[in-house]
């Protein structure tokens, strides 16, 4: 318990550096239908192509606003959108249409996308792709011919947009990530031409640095997502690797990052074996590309871009925009390739040998990704959160701390590193206004610090924190759903080493009761996560009866008795629960069923 992978549906979904808050005020919205909504839904149909483009690019400004965005849904923006706009005559509009209809479906999520897909959006995009390839290969085979900018800008974009689009129609779901691989092999060929092109030249051939990085995140994202692109992928360019190797990326750290991501996937899939020292190598690449980058710069171009001088003209604060975000994405997405580097460190082997890292791994973990890690944060948390990172920062965290849980053994310099991060999480978990997943993210770090440093953290732990922590489980939702199962195993860690019997009094009451209300939620698979944790932390708090506590709270309140009545119902879950869907989960509540029986007797066998 306790490592994550990186969340990778909806990838496209980048940091936003500018967005605003957004407003709601049910007794504005009609009056907003009818003098705003509507005259701007209503032009996308006009023939007059001027009108159209205005209409456009007001719509796709107030969709950025959730509020604007929701009425301009209630009107039909979208099928509006795919009949009249994508299919245009004028390349503009129909450019400027599938951004829209990109940045929609990244902001609405499954909704949008159902919609489209249903609606056969599949069939333009491909009709559009052909489009588009036509155009470049003019340009390519016509180096000579003076070229008009602003068109070539053009081409640029509508590849840029069509390639998101299929990004984030694949984020959709399962079923239609399934049916996009099916016919994605024309598009990879696409993808990997305009690389190849881009990168064999002194020139760039037409091909932009915002295009180039959609090109090779194109493949990152999918990389990621399926071995089966991987394979694919592998056969149209021979040589996964050969063709990395021949990728020139110069000064773009971005393009960089991302093909170091494509190279991590493909080293997963087609080497198929867990080789310690590669995915070291891989760490080092990115702490010392990305390290290259100046965050106090970074903040101070935030700031502008956020608060432009009234006087910068247009193309130039586009300009700066597309740098930023650039530099953002490279911190992103390095983020998130560690997160998953680190959990591939930490899968267990074939063998039932314990996780030995390697004195080098060890060494770039502490000496370079750790240091990398805390000073992200440290930036994030003295800056109130300015690059939006934190989440992405504390979920590389967490897998660096469920790592070194899992090795053999602790390094030297683990326990003062221990010790600071103990201190920045616990300060971070007990500020109020920060998010139920931050809560809960810091709360799994928390969980696995106690777990390699154990009785010495008891006095650093602040007993109105125990008692908050209880308070504020909830049930309601998903994400309330997972800090309960993060306090489950924070708390449940503290009590057998707090040192103090009516707190590990507090804490096995709590136990307890979840698992009664488990009992009573189990359909719920979060629940059956609670249930099965809460159990096999009874059995590790009171595994002995020679605690000092065990007499006065398990025999004291006849726990044993009240295990043994759990017991039914335990097997009842775990019988329902389906071996096919959810085979990890049944087996862990099947070892702890078995373990319940076992465990009574044995309790009740101590003092005979």
């Amino acid at each position: 318990m306790g490592k994550l992978k990186r969340n990778k549906k909806n990838a496209r979904a980048r940091l936003n550096p500018i967005a605003g808050p957004s407003t709601h005020d049910a007794k504005k919205d009609e009056s907003t239908i009818q003098s705003k909504i509507v005259p701007l839904i209503n032009k996308l149909s006009s023939t007059v192509a001027n009108d159209k483009s205005m209409a456009l690019g007001a719509i796709t400004v107030l969709a950025e606003d959730e509020r604007m965005r929701r009425l301009l849904l209630k009107e039909k923006l979208v099928p509006i959108l795919m009949e009249k706009c994508l299919t245009d005559s004028n390349d503009e509009i129909t450019v400027e249409s599938f951004g829209l209809l990109r940045n929609l479906c990244i902001e609405q999520g499954y909704d949008v996308i159902a919609y489209i897909w249903r609606s056969n959006i599949w069939t333009t995009i491909e009709a559009s792709l052909e489009k588009i390839n036509t155009s470049f290969k003019y340009l390519w085979e016509n180096p000579t011919e003076k070229q008009d900018k602003s068109k070539v800008e053009l081409l640029n974009d509508f590849a840029d947009n069509i390639l998101s689009l299929v990004m984030v129609l694949a984020s959709g779901s399962d079923e239609i990530f399934d049916r996009i691989l099916e016919k994605l092999d024309p598009i990879i060929t696409f993808v990997v031409q305009l690389i190849q092109t881009r990168t064999k030249e002194a020139i760039t051939r037409g091909i932009s640095d915002k295009l180039f990085n959609s090109t090779l995140e194109f493949i990152y994202e999918f990389s990621t997502e399926s071995a089966e692109f991987i394979i694919k992928l592998n056969s149209i360019v021979s040589n996964l690797f050969d063709f990395i190797s021949n990728v020139k990326t110069g000064d773009n750290k971005l393009a960089y990052v991302y093909l170091k991501g494509i190279e991590y996937n493909g080293c997963e899939v087609l080497n198929n074996n867990n080789n310690q020292q590669v995915v070291a190598k891989q760490l080092v690449d990115l702490y010392e590309k990305v390290t290259t980058i100046d965050l106090m710069q970074l903040k101070t171009q935030l700031a502008s871009i956020s608060n432009p001088p009234e006087d910068i003209q247009k193309d130039v604060a586009k300009s700066d925009l597309s740098v930023i975000k650039s530099t953002l994405s490279c911190i992103e997405v390095t983020l998130d390739i560690i997160t998953s580097m680190l959990e591939y460190l930490s899968a267990p082997s074939d063998t039932l040998e314990p996780l030995q890292l390697s004195s080098d791994v060890q060494t770039v973990l502490l000496s370079n990704i750790y240091p990398l890690i805390r000073e992200l944060l440290q930036f994030e948390i003295n800056n109130e959160g300015c690059l939006q990172l934190l989440e992405k920062i504390l979920g590389a965290l967490n897998n660096l701390t469920w790592l070194m849980v899992s090795n053999e053994t602790y390094p030297v310099e683990w326990y003062d590193i221990s010790n600071e991060i103990w201190k920045i999480i616990l300060n971070l978990s007990t500020t109020s206004s920060q998010t139920t997943h931050v809560q809960d993210l810091s709360l799994n770090i928390l969980w696995g610090l106690v777990r390699s440093l154990g009785p010495q953290v008891s006095q650093l732990i602040p007993q109105d924190m125990i008692h908050s922590l209880i308070a504020r489980v909830k049930t309601e939702n998903e994400d309330e759903l997972r800090l309960y199962l993060s306090i489950v195993g924070f708390l449940g860690n503290v009590a057998p080493i707090i040192g103090n019997t009516q707190l590990t009094k507090e804490i096995s009451t709590f136990l307890m009761n979840s698992i009664e209300l488990g009992l009573t939620q189990s359909t719920n698979l979060q629940m059956v996560e609670i249930i099965t944790e809460s159990l096999n932390l009874i059995y590790e708090i009171f595994g002995d009866s020679s605690f000092d506590y065990d007499l006065e709270i398990y025999v004291g309140e006849n726990y044993s008795n009240k295990l043994a009545q759990y017991e039914p119902e335990i097997k009842s879950v775990y019988k329902k629960l389906d071996k096919h869907k959810h085979p990890q989960l049944k087996l862990r509540l099947e070892e702890t069923w078995i373990n319940l029986t076992r465990f009574i007797q044995y309790k009740n066998s101590e003092r005979v």
